[in-house]
């Protein structure tokens, strides 16, 4: 019988405070507008990345302009500038949807995320960075434990005041969540409705705040949250049974 290898994942929150980030800046300032990005290092000093936009169409677009402006290069979380070559290839361009191809090349050893999981884990490293109201959520596919120590090290000794570092969790990868990058996904309505509701206690037992209050909270209509949180339970749960099902009509090692 052959033994299943599995990756590892170690996963880790960036928060930025105001006015540290073009890009955070532009996130906090519409926080129903969400960056995704999944990266894979071809290299010390080489990824192919795949970046997506989703949102209301006029936040995208300065979204957009932002990183164009910037030629699309790693963003950095210390001081110094980082330098890089890269080509980017448009794939998909909506309203309310941006997806491209971004080829990164010459990368220096600059102070950002990319350059320290390049140092730390070297070629053909797979990321997930996840983009929200001023906070980036990582998750890091690894072969070994060994490099994770080290890649922690780099991430909060490289980060400037204003950036607060929180690591997630250190463990086994079973599951991939690249599907919901290219498939169908929470609009950013839905999934700032049900992050409120749940950051307010909604789902707790009692529940801490009524749909009523939380409409209120919000500044939206009792009944325009209510079908946001139901669509995006629903799109949820589907979700989640579709993935169970995959689990259970796998076959054992």
């Amino acid at each position: 019988m052959t033994h299943q290898r599995r990756l590892r994942e170690v996963t880790f929150t960036l928060a930025y405070e105001r006015g540290v980030d073009p890009v955070a800046d532009v996130l906090h300032e519409h926080p129903t507008l969400q960056a995704s990005k999944i990266s894979v290092t071809l290299g010390p000093m080489s990824a192919v990345q795949l970046v997506r936009l989703t949102g209301p169409p006029e936040a995208a677009d300065r979204l957009q302009t932002v990183l164009e402006d910037r030629e699309f290069r790693p963003r950095p979380i210390g001081i110094e500038p980082c330098r890089a070559t890269n080509t980017v290839y448009p794939l998909e361009c909506t309203p309310r949807r941006r997806l491209c191809c971004v080829y990164v090349d010459e990368l220096d050893d600059c102070p950002s995320i990319d350059s320290a999981i390049a140092a730390a884990s070297g070629t053909g490293t797979i990321c997930e960075c996840n983009a929200h109201a001023g906070r980036e959520q990582w998750r890091v596919l690894l072969r070994s434990d060994e490099c994770v120590g080290d890649l922690f090290d780099l991430v909060e000794e490289t980060c400037t005041a204003g950036i607060d570092v929180e690591l997630g969790h250190i463990g086994e990868a079973t599951t991939w969540h690249g599907d919901d990058f290219v498939g169908s996904d929470l609009t950013g309505t839905q999934q700032q409705a049900i992050a409120e509701a749940a950051a307010r206690g909604y789902y707790e037992r009692p529940r801490e705040v009524t749909i009523g209050e939380l409409a209120a909270e919000l500044d939206v209509p009792e009944s325009t949250l209510s079908y946001r949180l139901r669509m995006a339970e629903s799109r949820l749960v589907k979700r989640y049974l579709e993935r169970h099902a995959e689990l259970e009509d796998a076959p054992l090692a």
